[in-house]
């Protein structure tokens, strides 16, 4: 195993213990039955699979200036539980059935507390949102009760704010992307710079590094979590539609039934021939395509470059990243940490 990866693993056992503990708090503290029901939905939720990308860098954002404390430990989970928040709010956006291979949040409502009565799943969705709310104000709760510095807890709590509203602000541009004709590449980065990179890892690592209480200078670090972040979820783009759904736990087709305008379909329909740009416009907008349709969209993604275009960039914008890394003045182990775990983000297969 290489020094990441016992690093963070470490990290991981430490986030989940602390996750735990709150999230079994919460989803024991009211006497309403159906309040404590809908608790432990959220307390099991976001439990099961994970990786925990966010509470890790939060952490090695804070080491790389001092070594984390508990009260640290405790503050990061803040931006794990606000991922329930996000996902329980994009399942019901996107429809979808399924998160990491199980059923998605509103769909274990609808059938746990309304037995998939099919009148029932509106207001299965409704208790979904509501849900969400709770995750939301969860998260805020584990950034101000950690034990921090009342002005540092301050600090990180603004930060955590800052990071929802920039990544609402990319989802509701992503959300209108299907019905803008005119969505360009350089949209499509906006949205993956706001909604990904923001959330998943330029904004965990500013916080870490924010609550540290010991960073002078934050702009290269912010700037290699930016390009890290774009890289991430073009990577994650190409396995929504090249992976195995086995490992990613949804649905392989879902990303084109969802009318996704991923970089792979902006470059396939501006590379391919007419017809081939008006099948793919055709194809998004299906919302069901067949398992035929799907070979064609993916052979017309790899004969045209757009796969490799997208693998090409991704690839480009890591390796820029680590540039303003190893410009960051922090600790030299957890920069080596930091870029370990950084080429296994976007070489992942799940």
């Amino acid at each position: 195993m290489e020094e990441w990866e016992d690093y963070v693993k470490a990290l991981r056992e430490e986030v989940n213990l602390h996750l735990r503990e709150f999230l079994d708090r919460k989803a024991g503290e009211s006497q309403d039955t159906l309040i404590r029901k809908v608790s432990g939905m959220i307390r099991e939720y976001s439990l099961r699979g994970g990786k925990r990308i966010r509470p890790i860098l939060v952490l090695l954002g804070c080491d790389l200036f001092r070594h984390h404390t508990a009260e640290i430990a405790k503050a990061s989970i803040s931006i794990e539980i606000s991922q329930s928040y996000f996902l329980i709010q994009d399942d019901i956006i996107d429809q979808s059935d399924t998160r990491r291979g199980f059923p998605s949040f509103h769909i274990q409502v609808w059938r746990d507390i309304f037995n998939s009565d099919p009148s029932k799943r509106r207001i299965a969705e409704s208790v979904g949102i509501i849900a969400s709310d709770l995750s939301e104000s969860y998260s805020h709760e584990a950034m101000l009760e950690a034990g921090l510095p009342d002005d540092i807890a301050l600090k990180g709590d603004r930060l955590l704010s800052e990071i929802f509203e920039v990544t609402g602000q990319g989802e509701l541009i992503d959300v209108f992307s299907s019905e803008n004709e005119s969505f360009s590449e350089a949209d499509l980065m906006r949205v993956h710079l706001w909604k990904t990179a923001k959330y998943t890892v330029e904004g965990p690592l500013v916080l870490g590094a924010t609550i540290s209480g010991r960073a002078k200078t934050l702009q290269n670090l912010s700037r290699f979590g930016n390009l890290l972040g774009i890289a991430f979820q073009i990577q994650d783009d190409i396995l929504g539609v090249f992976g195995d759904d086995k490992k990613t736990g949804k649905p392989i087709k879902s990303d084109i039934n969802e009318g996704k305008k991923t970089l792979l379909v902006l470059k396939a329909m501006e590379l391919g021939s007419p017809e081939e740009a008006s099948f793919i416009s055709r194809a998004i907008r299906s919302g069901n395509i067949s398992d035929d349709d799907f070979t064609r969209v993916k052979a017309i993604m790899e004969r045209t470059g757009s796969l490799d275009y997208s693998r090409r960039l991704a690839a480009t914008l890591v390796k820029k990243s680590k540039d303003y890394l190893s410009r960051v003045e922090g600790d030299a182990k957890i920069k080596r940490i930091i870029e370990g775990f950084s080429d296994y983000l976007i070489n992942r297969e799940s």
